[in-house]
């Protein structure tokens, strides 16, 4: 194991000189390429840059950028530098990025573009240790560093830095190589800012050594080498991306790709032929409600031959996944349905794409056992931004769908007697920053309380059932785990997200949202008249059928598990309205806010049975 993250980049570097270490896009053209050699000497002269402004080692420095190669390169040259680095989610409230620059007394500040810039520059009145902001690309056309209404000498642009740190770097060629060499694992690396679905984000501690021991825990599990291709689009503020894309990346060396944005994922699959992708699971019901609505539009026999071969392939992964051997006659059919069908499904999808790691929030078992029928491997996992990342993946040869996996090698898991899931290891953090109190109450006897509620098989697999606070006691008593449910009406194809209500009360209520591609393909097939997809979400035809497949589908549950209204929202959930996490995680305490009234109106509803529960009330 290296010393420190900054060994692990300056090992790569010097291995790989020569090879390509990431694509990325300028201003929507065509992808540019920079070699491990180029992009090391970036990161040198940017920290060598930071050095001359006067980043001592153990001082702190703020990233607030989109996913890009200038975020990692930002993060790399503050850590190489012997500093502390903290991202902010470019998606940040104007509150929260103050928070964050005051909580980490953060001196200097990366910000990606004007728009991030003049965010950050409506809080710096209140944030006095912030020193220095460095401008990482031009701003708009036309526009210069001068023209920035900002207090003076405060703002700088990147090809300044960059000069600052090469005449550093002439006077003093071995200062930053002493500033590495100094550094220790238990030095801190790191402070990432949970997302904050409770309230005011807290800064989780990370060091080297938590983050290394993910690092080298990884390739026995998911194994990635120089010839793969990862495209990376999940915000890097966040855990999951941040250690498994970044530093991860580091240790494999193969080539990340960074995607323009959430929204153009699939033209970046195109351009990049990704072999390796990390999403959350909102990202995986998009690709199979797509693919599903497909499906459901292929003429008869088209669709039952597209149907078996699923099947097939479903088959054997459950033998694969069991250790039984794959009998001829299977494996006679499989071969058939590879050729017919399921080889042409992955072209669709990513003609390279071989492998998919899901994290972030909880996945779907079917969509999950789609893809891997299909012949994308898609393994589960799970950790916390205190856990640096994954505790917990699935083997790609016991692929337990459901389940989160069993630990890495150097964690250890148990489940307390209220259900709680408990962890302990080299790689679980060191506390929140400047808040002792706070650290000591999620910790006991050394074990990190994970405020998640799960259960661990006899092969050691874990299944999170669901987090502790969201837990719904009804009228009754009974303990309802709301994600359980929710993943249950999110297995009906037309559905895209749901958000289970039921606190104190007698039964449970849903809101939905649809996904609009598959249920107007879906109307077209069934011949149903309307002017728009507004207009769609009214017709008792659909409500009739999502009320029948709801009623099939909670056939698995209790009978106190079972949602008995429902509400269609006519707009996604959305981290501009303040609904969702930067990575898409639902925040339940805003939503019970902003559809209180909606909510309340479902139970009323239900006791008068009416059957009325379209919402045209927009969140607030």
């Amino acid at each position: 194991m290296q010393q420190s993250l900054a060994h692990l980049f300056v090992d790569r570097v010097n291995r790989s000189k020569a090879a390509v270490a990431t694509k990325y896009k300028e201003n929507r053209g065509p992808y540019r390429e920079l070699t491990w050699g180029d992009f090391g000497r970036l990161v040198r002269e940017m920290s060598y840059g930071l050095v001359s402004l006067g980043l001592n080692p153990k001082d702190c420095a703020a990233v607030m950028s989109t996913t890009s190669h200038l975020w990692v390169a930002s993060d790399l040259s503050i850590i190489n530098a012997g500093a502390v680095s903290a991202p902010i989610y470019p998606t940040s409230s104007s509150s929260d990025i103050e928070h964050i620059l005051n909580n980490s007394q953060a001196r200097i500040a990366f910000v990606y573009n004007e728009t991030l810039l003049n965010r950050m520059l409506s809080v710096v009145a209140n944030t006095p240790k912030l020193e220095k902001i460095v401008l990482l690309t031009a701003p708009s056309k036309g526009r210069s560093i001068s023209d920035i209404k900002a207090p003076e000498n405060l703002v700088i642009g990147l090809e300044e830095l960059l000069q600052a740190g090469r005449d550093l770097q002439q006077a003093e060629p071995r200062l930053l190589d002493e500033r590495i060499a100094a550094l220790q694992p238990d030095d801190l690396a790191t402070i990432i800012y949970t997302s904050g679905t409770t309230g005011t984000p807290k800064g989780v501690m990370l060091t080297h050594r938590n983050i290394l021991t993910v690092v080298y825990d990884l390739p026995g599990i998911i194994t990635v080498g120089e010839g793969d291709v990862f495209l990376s689009f999940l915000p890097l503020s966040h855990v999951f991306e941040r250690v498994c894309g970044e530093f991860y990346w580091l240790q494999n060396g193969a080539c990340v790709a960074f995607a323009e944005g959430i929204e153009h994922v699939a033209r970046n699959m195109q351009e990049t032929s990704p072999t390796i992708m990390l999403v959350v699971p909102r990202i995986l019901d998009k690709i199979y409600a797509k693919v599903s609505a497909g499906i459901a539009g292929a003429s008869g026999r088209r669709r039952r031959l597209i149907e078996w071969s699923i099947e097939v392939g479903k088959e054997v992964q459950r033998h694969l996944n069991e250790g039984r051997p794959i009998r001829k006659m299977l494996e006679a059919k499989f071969w058939l349905a590879e050729k017919l069908v399921l080889s042409k499904l992955r072209e669709k999808i990513g003609p390279k794409l071989r492998l998919i790691v899901s994290g972030g929030a909880p996945a779907t078992a079917e969509v999950i056992e789609f893809f891997n029928a299909v012949g994308i491997t898609v393994l589960e996992g799970y950790g916390l931004t205190e856990t640096a990342a994954p505790t917990n993946v699935n083997r790609v040869h016991k692929n337990k769908f459901g389940t989160v996996g069993p630990v890495l090698p150097s964690v250890q898991v148990k489940v307390a007697e209220d259900g709680e899931v408990l962890f302990k290891g080299p790689s679980i953090f060191t506390g929140y920053y400047r808040h002792d109190e706070m650290t000591r109450e999620v910790f006991t006897d050394g074990w990190f309380h994970s405020g998640d509620i799960g259960v661990v098989d006899s092969d050691g697999y874990l299944k999170i059932t669901d987090r502790k606070k969201d837990i719904i006691v009804n009228s009754a008593g009974k303990n309802i785990a709301p994600q359980k449910v929710e993943n249950v009406l999110r297995s009906i194809p037309l559905i895209s997200q749901a958000i289970v209500f039921g606190d104190k009360k007698k039964t449970l209520v849903a809101l939905l949202t649809l996904d609009e591609q598959a249920t107007t393909a879906f109307a077209g097939d069934h011949g149903w008249q309307y002017k728009d997809f507004a207009d769609l979400l009214h017709l008792p035809e659909l409500r009739k059928h999502l009320k029948n497949e709801i009623h099939e589908k909670c056939k698995s549950l209790a009978d106190y598990e079972r949602v008995f209204n429902f509400a269609i929202l006519p707009n996604e959930l959305s981290v501009e309205r303040g609904e969702l996490t930067a990575t898409l995680k639902v925040k339940r305490n805003v939503l019970k806010v902003n559809y209180k009234d909606l909510v309340e109106s479902l139970y009323k509803e239900e006791s008068s049975s009416s059957s009325s529960a379209l919402a045209t009330s927009k969140s607030r």
